[in-house]
Formats: structure tokens, C-alpha cells, sequence
């Protein structure tokens, strides 16, 4: 699928950036490189899960607001890099209607997986994001879309149903550790992201998976709950058999306080730091558009925080 840039708009977002922070009196050369953070939202439904706050915790909600209100300061491609993932583990098991086909990159995105009844691909780029609240930065790798602030990435495992992969940030901020599995008994794709902070100071993170979802073709219906997003294709009754969809689902406890699916309008994916933005506030019919489900929280100083999901067809 194409992803061409549109610099037009991205100039056009610059400006209206540059002018919104001027009026505050601030240089715009001072603020950081990412799109806002969407946290007044996040910070409500963090504080309904938390009796108490610490005063670290509010200082940082202050300043996601603040952000916030400046607007978009850039596309989330501004700093990336084409770079196709390749098939570097490969997964498959079963026949006909129970056969799953996939595949993980040596960077833990998934390029590949295969439709088990009509043997079609399920999405044109799959991957991940982080978004560091303060200072806001932002870490993506959506499988042709690379940012360039990661460190190459390790292999800590591998095994007939499992690869595990750690990556650091180039800042040293951050380690993203993927166990990906092939879940044989329901023919799902479980993925286990724990987030480590590195630091000695606690730091708020968005966590966010996404997939460029093309069941069939590429235009389809999307939805999205608390704790999933999904897409399908609808059928018609005593029509073609041949409608199906692709759910991606938060799965068991998590330890992050916020969870939620988005409907994306867009195949393009999502800036970390704005995991909302091209979202939509019900059912979408018939467009190419995306799902993403993100976690935000704060983690503690060199502490660990982990998101598990799955990938399970409709």
C-alpha cells in the first residue's frame, strides 16, 4: 500500500503549530518534535482506576494538557525511514478453515499473516509505537515505517511456537521486549509487550499496536471497544461464504491503567503520541482505514510494565 507523504499538509500543520505556540511566547525551535499527547481523556480514566496520585503524577498531567492544546506539531513520518521488514521467523499449523500462516521480523513486527479459509494476507503493514510523555518523544516501527531512534534489535529466544525480541531506544530511555506466539489450540497470534523503563525517574508511556487491516480487499468495516478494535467484512445472507474479519484484543489483566481500541479512518498509521487522532466515534463502513489499541501508564524507575494482546480472526 502506498505511503506517499503529503508535505503540503504537513507544512500546513507546521505553520499552524509555529503560530499557536508563538502566541504562548514560546519559541517553537523549545518544543519537541511529536505530535501532542492525547492525555486530558487518558488522565481522567486514570485517576477513576487510582486512589492516589502522587504530586509527580499531576505535575505530568499539566503538561500533557499544555501540549495538548498546541496542536499537531509534526506527521509521524517526519523522522522515519523506508525500511520493509522481512520474514525472519515463520509460523504456520493446521489445514483448511484451521490453518494459521504467519510470520515475525527480526524488529518483532508481524509483515505477514495469511486469511485461513481464502489464503489472503490480513493487513499491508503491521507494528508498534511508544510515545515518552515528558519530554515528549515519540518511537515507531510500522514495518515499512521505521523511526530512526531505535537500537538494533536482539533475539533473546526462539523456539517451534515463540520468538522473543528486545529493542532499546537510542536514547537508552526505553526497552521493548515482544514474546510473540503461535497459540496452536485457538489459532491466534499472542503478543506480549513489556515496556522497561531504563531511567531513575518514573516516566509516563503510551504503548500502542496497530494493523493496516485488508481482509479480502482493502476497504472494510471497522469498530472498536474498550479493549479491542476490529474489522471485518460483512456477508449477505445466502450469499458468497466469504466474509470474515480480524479482531485485535487486550487479553487477561493488565497492569497499565488505561486500555483502549481505536477505528482508524486512515490506513496510515498512527503518531505514538497521538494514538487517537483519525479515530472514529462509532462504526465506519467501506473505507481503507486501520485498528490500534493503546496502553498508557507510569511506569516507575526501572520498572517493567506489560501489555498483552492477541490477533484472532472472525
Amino acid at each position: 500500500m502506498s505511503r506517499t507523504l503529503v508535505t503540503a499538509t504537513l507544512g500546513m500543520r507546521r505553520s499552524r503549530f509555529d503560530s499557536a505556540v508563538g502566541s504562548c511566547g514560546v519559541s517553537p525551535s523549545r518544543i519537541s518534535a511529536a505530535a501532542r499527547p492525547w492525555s486530558f481523556r487518558i488522565s481522567q480514566q486514570l485517576a477513576n482506576r487510582r486512589s492516589k496520585v502522587g504530586p509527580m503524577f499531576h505535575r505530568l498531567v499539566i503538561l500533557s494538557i499544555f501540549v495538548f492544546l498546541l496542536g499537531d506539531a509534526l506527521d509521524s513520518h517526519a523522522r522515519a525511514t523506508p525500511q520493509q521488514a522481512e520474514c525472519n521467523y515463520s509460523f504456520s499449523s493446521g489445514s483448511g478453515n484451521a490453518r494459521l500462516r504467519y510470520c515475525v521480523s527480526d524488529r518483532g513486527t508481524i509483515p505477514f499473516a495469511e486469511d485461513s479459509t481464502l489464503h489472503e494476507t490480513l493487513w499491508g503493514a503491521e507494528g508498534y509505537g511508544i510515545c515518552n510523555e515528558s519530554p515528549v518523544a515519540s518511537y515507531w516501527d510500522w514495518d515499512e515505517d521505521v523511526s530512526t531512534n531505535w537500537n538494533a534489535p536482539t533475539l533473546l529466544k526462539l523456539t517451534v511456537n515463540t520468538v522473543k525480541i528486545a529493542r532499546t531506544t537510542s536514547d537508552g530511555i526505553w526497552t521493548l521486549t515482544q514474546t510473540i506466539t503461535h497459540e496452536r489450540a485457538t489459532q491466534d497470534i499472542k503478543i506480549a509487550m513489556a515496556l522497561t523503563n531504563n531511567t531513575s525517574v518514573a516516566r509516563v508511556a503510551y504503548l500502542v499496536r496497530y494493523a493496516d487491516l485488508d481482509t479480502q480487499s482493502e476497504l472494510n468495516n471497522f469498530s472498536a471497544t474498550t479493549n479491542s478494535a476490529i474489522g471485518w467484512d460483512q456477508s449477505t445472507p445466502f450469499g458468497p461464504n466469504d466474509q470474515y474479519g480480524l479482531e485485535l484484543r487486550n487479553t487477561g489483566p493488565t497492569q497499565f491503567g488505561y486500555v483502549q481500541g481505536f477505528a482508524r479512518t486512515t490506513n496510515f498509521p498512527p503518531n505514538p503520541c497521538n494514538f487517537a487522532g483519525d479515530s472514529a466515534g462509532g462504526v465506519v463502513l467501506h473505507i481503507d482505514g486501520s485498528l490500534a489499541l493503546a496502553y498508557v501508564d507510569t511506569i516507575g524507575a526501572n520498572k517493567t510494565k506489560t501489555a498483552t494482546m492477541i490477533y484472532k480472526g472472525l
